[in-house]
């Protein structure tokens, strides 16, 4: 059985920042063969915090956006 999405997104949140402490940066390739589903999500938090900050319809919180703006992943620069 798949893990609540609370927890499967903070499970892969976990992930980047262990990517970022490692690499210095949160630039997880698309088609990252070391974590497939990390570099997934990656872009799929990009695309929804796109279209957060546009009033778009968006699964992304509030919450999620300003943790993600926190480690550097997203904001005015790295949409």
């Amino acid at each position: 059985s798949r893990p609540p999405l609370k927890e499967g997104w903070q499970r892969r949140y976990d992930e980047l920042k262990q990517f970022k402490a490692r690499t210095g940066h949160c630039r997880v390739p698309k088609r990252f063969t070391e974590n497939e589903a990390l570099g997934r999500w990656v872009s799929t938090q990009r695309q929804e915090y796109k279209l957060l900050i546009e009033d778009k319809p968006s699964q992304m919180t509030i919450e999620r956006a300003e943790a993600l703006n926190d480690i550097g992943l997203v904001g005015s620069n790295n949409i």
